[in-house]
């Protein structure tokens, strides 16, 4: 004790000390690691889910595989203080896990997520984004994609980091298909894309319900595109166009090789008119897609539905009687007139007219679909008919009385407007043809109906049945099988659309029998999911994001390490003091 200086004499407690204090001191220095991971914050991971993302050019396997192991990685780095937000960004973005550290979780939510055959909706996940970062202490946002993001897209609210994936652009593709009838057969169009970079060889082939009907080697220059055109036979039911690439090059997009045109979907349907004339209705059956129409007077019609066995789709009365007995078939009727006299039935006349009303300022509309996109307001009407039909209901009613009604009567599907379309304004409106097309496809029973002959995967499908139908069975492409009871308040919407191919409806009624309700084809037409050239960087707002090929770089913290070495050292610290005493014996014996 009286020398300063000397040499530490060697002492294990005291190094145990001084290493403790050494893990103590580091632990409040907070070092890190540069890792893989979020770094002790708040990340929103936009995962694209779009039909590009099934390109097959990626390390793992698609491109979506190498944005799910992008984002695992990112699930793998997360630490304490860590939350990670996981949107799908798809057809409909969807939030697969909100401010979450439960890195379980996280994975699960990953592992049930796919891509779509759909563009995906890039505004609406940049709000679904800006929306979850509020709140949150500096929050950082990445885009893990292939960077096919539209333009005019607005900036975001906080750090923007883009994790590319994809890395080629060879692609073909059928970018369109249609067709028409023509003769005795129809004509089939298609046209074939090449969106990549290098001149491509392709082969397109043609079967006709599942039986080849012509090839054709195909060449196209960089961008370049081929229209094909053929004449087919009448008796062609279902048209598949098939893409092969015939140079040794990828196509790494299957997705849109393949298309499909239904011709038996377009099948004929009758329309007899029974009028005195009326340009406005024979101009509207004339272009309704598929409708053939015939024209007869009064006198000509009774002959003509018995001669021809009633074989017609809908039948129209434009201000003529009614039949005094049952309808022969769905109608639709207008300025109805009272039927005359039964000579030798009781059959109940549908409607009966009472005189004519002039206050036709529409005061109630009904919620129906036959009504839907329809605007009343601006609707003028001279006068029309007081009408009596307890077996219909009032769809449209005025301070007078109805202006339009519709119901089912006996099994025929009915729809009656009380006034003269001479005697308004409704054929000059935009929502006389709109009001048309929804009559027009309630009242063919049993047909699918789409707003758009070339369906788009995810596109809903209202599907109309029978009055007798109970039930409703849709076999998709893949062979599985989607059924609902029928709703008889109205159409039946189907939307399990994601895949591509053909879609057959079928009816039941309640003994068990079936009827087909004929069939739809879904198509991916979509030039800009077809360009899967990968982006370098993205456009947000008025930045430029480049793409960060390492992904996103965190920092890994070693406190906790550091404290439970500390803890550790002071066990050992502790054994060391007291092992002497341990090893007494607790009892002395003389």
């Amino acid at each position: 004790a009286n020398a300063p200086w000397q040499r530490l004499r060697r002492n294990l407690l005291l190094l145990l000390q001084l290493l403790i204090l050494a893990a103590l001191v580091l632990a409040l220095a907070r070092p890190a690691l540069p890792l893989p991971g979020l770094g002790g914050g708040n990340t929103i991971v936009l995962l694209d889910a779009s039909a590009s993302m099934q390109a097959a050019d990626g390390a793992a396997g698609t491109r979506f595989d190498d944005a799910r192991a992008a984002v695992d990685q990112l699930i793998s780095g997360l630490n304490g203080d860590d939350r990670l937000t996981l949107i799908r960004v798809g057809r409909t973005p969807q939030v697969l896990a909100a401010a979450s550290a439960d890195r379980p979780a996280l994975r699960r939510a990953l592992a049930a997520a796919a891509p779509e055959n759909a563009a995906a909706d890039w505004p609406a996940a940049f709000s679904l984004a800006a929306g979850s970062a509020q709140g949150l202490a500096e929050p950082r946002i990445a885009i893990v994609s292939d960077g096919g993001l539209p333009d005019g897209l607005p900036s975001l609210p906080s750090e923007v980091r883009f994790v590319p994936v994809g890395r080629a652009g060879d692609n073909l593709s059928i970018s369109a298909q249609a067709a028409r009838p023509s003769g005795g057969g129809a004509d089939l169009l298609v046209v074939v894309d090449n969106p990549g970079a290098t001149p491509r060889s392709a082969l397109l082939s043609l079967t006709l319900d599942g039986v080849l009907y012509d090839s054709r080697r195909i060449e196209l220059g960089a961008g370049g595109q081929s229209a094909q055109t053929w004449s087919l036979p009448d008796a062609a039911g279902v048209v598949e166009a098939r893409l092969a690439a015939r140079d040794g090059l990828p196509d790494y997009l299957p997705l849109d090789d393949r298309a499909w045109t239904l011709l038996e979907a377009n099948a004929e349907r009758r329309v007899l008119l029974i009028s005195e004339g009326n340009l406005f209705l024979e101009r509207f059956f004339a272009i309704l897609p598929g409708a053939v129409l015939f024209r007869a007077t009064p006198d000509e019609a009774g002959p003509l539905l018995a001669e021809a066995g009633a074989p017609f789709d809908i039948i129209v009365y434009d201000g003529v009687p009614l039949p005094a007995g049952p309808l022969p078939g769905n109608a639709l009727v207008f300025n109805p007139q009272n039927p005359p006299q039964p000579v030798e039935t009781d059959a109940v006349p549908l409607l009966a007219t009472t005189g004519v009303f002039t206050t036709t300022t529409a005061v109630r509309v009904a919620d129906d679909p036959l009504l839907a996109n329809v605007d009343w307001r601006a609707l003028s009407v001279a006068e029309a008919q007081q009408v009596e039909a307890p077996t219909l209901e009032t769809l449209v009613e005025a301070e007078g009385g109805p202006l339009l009604l519709a119901g089912e009567v006996d099994g025929r599907r009915v729809v009656v407007f009380t006034f003269d379309l001479r005697a308004s304004d409704l054929p000059l409106q935009i929502a006389f043809p709109v009001i048309m097309a929804n009559i027009t496809a309630w009242l063919s029973p049993g047909r699918v109906i789409a707003a758009d002959d070339n369906l788009q995967p995810g596109s809903p499908v209202s599907l109309l049945p029978d009055t007798r139908a109970a039930a409703v069975t849709v076999t998709m492409p893949d062979g599985s099988v989607w059924q609902q009871d029928v709703d008889r308040a109205g159409p039946v919407l189907f939307d399990q659309t994601q895949q591509t191919g053909v879609y057959r409806v079928t009816f039941r009624d309640n003994t068990g029998d079936t009827q087909a309700g004929g069939a739809f084809a879904v198509n991916f037409f979509d030039t800009t999911e077809s360009r899967i050239q990968p982006a370098a960087a993205l456009q947000i707002g008025s930045a430029e994001v480049a793409g960060d090929t390492t992904g996103i770089e965190g920092l890994r913290e070693l406190w906790p390490w550091l404290l439970a070495g500390g803890l550790a050292l002071l066990l050992v610290e502790w054994w060391v003091t007291y092992r002497r005493a341990l090893r007494r014996p607790l009892f002395r014996t003389r």
